[in-house]
C-alpha cells in the first residue's frame, strides 16, 4: 500500500463533495489586470499595507532596532518600541493595558486557555469563526453555542447556569461571515446581569468603525477582553488583546507559554505603530468605504442576490449550494475578480456564500464589474466552468 494512499483518498472525497480548496496566485492576477482593485478578499480595507507613512515607519524601526527581536518578553524585559506600541494601542482602544501577539490564532488559544477555568461555562455565537470556536472547545470548559445574534436564547441559557461557575460570553463584534454587527450594549448588560465575563473579537471592525476608528468595542469599558487582528484591517500582521491590568497580570503569571513566546519583530511593530498613527484621522477613507459598500449591496440586490441583513463593508452573496458557490467564484476569477468562498466544513452548514470585502481602494467601476459578472452568471451559469 502506498504510504500516501490515505491522503489521496481523503482529497478525492473532498473533490467529490465540492469542498476541495486551492490557493490562487494573486500576484499573477495583478499582473494581468495591472492593478489590485479587483481584490475583494483583502482585509486591508484602508490600504495601509502600501501607505508611504507605514512603510517609512517600518524602515525606521528596523534601522533603530534591527531585523529581529529578543526571544521572550520576561527573559529580556520589553524592548522599548514594543512597550510603546502596546501603550499607544491601549490608549486608542480605551483600555488600561494591551498585549501584542505574533499570531491571531495562537493568541485566542493562549488567552482563553489561561483565563477560562476547567469548570467554566462558555456561551459563544454559532457564527463565530472556526479558530475562535476551536479555541473555546480546547479550554475543556462546557461550551454552549447559541443561535447567531439570538440574545434572548443567550439569556435563557445563562439563567440555567450554576451561579458558582465561572461564565464567559464570547462573540465577534462584526461577523466576518455576513457583515452583521452584534448589539454589544445589550450583550454586555445580559453578561453583567449573570456575572459573566465578556471576550469580543473586534478584528473585522478595527480601522473602519467605532471611536477613533478603532473598532466597535473601542472605549466600551463593560467589555472585559477586546481582541483584534492587525492582519485584518491595518494591513500588517499579529494580534492584540486590550483589557484591564488585573487580567493582564494574571495572564503573565499563569501562562508560561505566553511569556516565552517570541515578540513581534521591529518591522512588524513599526508597521503597527504607523497604522495606529493614521487610523484615527482616516475619516474620508471610512466614508468612502461606507458609500461604496452601500452601492455594491444595492447593485447585488437589484440583480436579485440575497446579501443578508448586514450594513457593513463585508457583503455576502448567498448561494444555494457549494457547487454553485464554486462556479460563481470561477466566473468572477475569469474577470480578474477575487472573492472569498465560504464553504462547509470551515463554516456552518447553511452558510454557503461568496464574501466581498469593500476597501477604500475600490472604485464604482469595480463594483459594477462585480454586479455585471454575477448577472451574467445567472443568465449563463455554464460559462463559469473552468
Amino acid at each position: 500500500m502506498n504510504k500516501y494512499t490515505s491522503f489521496e483518498t481523503a482529497l478525492e472525497k473532498r473533490r467529490e463533495q465540492k469542498e476541495f480548496r486551492q490557493l490562487r496566485c494573486v500576484a499573477a492576477m495583478e499582473e494581468k489586470s495591472d492593478h489590485t482593485h479587483h481584490n475583494f478578499t483583502s482585509s486591508d480595507v484602508l490600504g495601509l499595507s502600501r501607505h508611504p507613512y507605514v512603510k517609512k515607519n517600518t524602515i525606521k524601526y528596523v534601522l533603530e532596532w534591527g531585523a529581529g527581536t529578543t526571544p521572550s518578553r520576561l527573559v529580556t524585559e520589553h524592548l522599548e518600541c514594543h512597550r510603546g506600541v502596546e501603550e499607544k494601542l491601549a490608549d486608542l482602544v480605551g483600555k488600561e493595558t494591551a498585549l501584542l501577539f505574533p499570531s491571531a490564532y495562537n493568541a485566542h488559544q493562549l488567552v482563553l486557555s489561561t483565563l477560562i477555568q476547567p469548570r467554566a461555562m462558555i456561551f459563544i455565537d454559532r457564527y463565530c469563526h472556526s479558530s475562535l470556536i476551536q479555541s473555546a472547545i480546547q479550554t475543556k470548559a462546557q461550551v454552549f453555542r447559541y443561535e447567531h445574534g439570538n440574545l434572548k436564547q443567550l439569556r435563557e441559557l445563562l439563567e440555567k447556569t450554576d451561579p458558582s461557575h465561572q461564565k464567559w460570553v464570547i462573540t465577534e463584534s462584526l461577523f466576518g461571515i455576513n457583515g452583521e454587527a452584534i448589539d454589544l450594549k445589550k450583550l454586555a448588560e445580559i453578561a453583567q446581569e449573570f456575572g459573566a465575563l465578556t471576550y469580543v473579537d473586534d478584528s473585522n471592525s478595527v480601522g473602519v468603525m467605532g471611536k477613533h476608528g478603532m473598532g466597535l468595542v473601542s472605549c466600551r469599558k463593560e467589555i472585559d477582553v477586546t481582541f483584534g487582528s492587525f492582519g485584518a484591517q491595518s494591513g500588517t500582521f499579529g494580534a492584540f488583546i486590550a483589557t484591564n491590568k488585573l487580567l493582564k497580570e494574571y495572564l503573565l503569571s499563569f501562562n508560561s507559554e505566553l511569556i516565552e513566546t517570541t515578540m513581534l519583530p521591529p518591522a512588524g511593530l513599526g508597521a503597527i505603530s504607523g497604522s495606529l498613527d493614521l487610523i484615527p484621522d482616516m475619516h474620508v477613507e471610512r466614508e468612502k468605504i461606507l458609500s461604496l459598500s452601500n452601492t455594491l449591496r444595492e447593485l447585488l440586490m437589484d440583480a436579485h442576490w440575497d446579501t443578508g441583513s448586514g450594513n457593513s463593508h463585508i457583503i455576502p452573496a448567498l448561494c444555494s449550494s457549494s457547487e454553485m458557490c464554486q462556479k460563481l467564484s470561477n466566473a468572477l476569477f475569469k474577470k480578474n475578480i477575487l472573492a472569498a468562498t465560504l464553504l462547509p466544513p470551515a463554516f456552518p452548514q447553511g452558510t454557503t456564500r461568496l464574501r466581498f470585502i469593500v476597501s477604500a481602494l475600490h472604485t464604482t467601476e469595480d463594483l459594477e464589474l462585480v454586479a455585471q459578472t454575477l448577472t451574467e452568471f445567472k443568465e449563463e451559469p455554464a460559462l463559469s466552468i473552468v
